[in-house]
């Protein structure tokens, strides 16, 4: 059995002991932060625990990370709130401060000695980072998490993030020979079909949450399509076809 394998299988064994848990005792239960590899695993563990209860959320509307939560107020007699965290990470001084990216804002918080695990999604607007993580591990980051890249940091807590601005979404449209998956993959990249057919194939692609390597795959209105590394788009509608025989297509894409 290799190692991936091995992972795969504890985790699910996690998840369902969870869901059992909670269901058995009445107390809701609550995943950690969960990637696209961790969902795929839950997604395809479903359909052994449907009849509890599960909620899946990462901080707020459009988080690609998210924790699960099994049990709800019909089965535990009250709906407990999600143990997320959000931090908001700022320069110190803007006029001396680095271009922060995602990259440099995880490579700080994982130099902590931070499981990856207790961290959601951390999106950059406007040069300050909000970091999601676990209610647990929030202290820790705050009174360690003293710079990136050679920019220092002030961080707080705050109760909420900007409500339907850390997750922008910007409508795009996309000339395809086809609806398949791999066509949009293409154009939505700027890569050869083949690459998109590489990264699909290589389970690089998910859609809701669900690993997919069928490059033939046509998507649905609302269908999410997460490329792990590369990006995300919500697939809206074929609008037209081209006198050429193309297909105009929609999609929102996360920015």
């Amino acid at each position: 059995m290799n190692s991936r394998t091995e992972s795969e299988l504890l985790f699910k064994k996690r998840i369902l002991e969870l869901s059992e848990r909670a269901y058995s005792t009445g107390v809701p239960c609550f995943t950690p932060f969960m990637g696209l590899l961790e969902q795929d695993i839950f997604r395809c563990a479903e359909k052994e625990f449907l009849h509890v209860p599960h909620t899946l959320f990462g901080g707020t509307i459009g988080c690609e990370r998210v924790m699960a939560r099994f049990g709800d107020e019909t089965l535990c007699g009250y709906e407990a709130p999600f143990p997320i965290a959000c931090i908001k990470a700022e320069p110190l001084s803007r006029k001396f401060s680095d271009e922060l990216t995602h990259r440099d804002i995880l490579g700080a918080i994982m130099n902590l000695g931070i499981d990856r695990s207790t961290i959601g999604d951390i999106v950059i607007r406007d040069n300050t980072a909000y970091i999601f993580c676990t209610q647990t591990i929030a202290p820790h980051i705050l009174e360690n998490l003293l710079r990136a890249r050679h920019t220092d940091l002030h961080l707080e807590l705050i109760d909420d993030p900007p409500g339907g601005e850390l997750y922008r979404l910007q409508g795009q449209s996309l000339n395809v020979a086809s609806e398949r998956l791999d066509c949009l993959v293409s154009q939505f990249l700027r890569i050869g079909r083949g690459e998109a057919a590489d990264i699909i194939a290589h389970g690089r692609l998910f859609i809701n949450g669900r690993s997919c390597e069928s490059g033939s795959k046509l998507l649905k209105c609302g269908d999410i399509v997460s490329i792990r590394g590369a990006g995300r788009f919500i697939f809206r509608r074929t609008i037209k076809e081209t006198r050429k025989g193309r297909l105009v297509v929609e999609i929102d894409r996360f920015m």
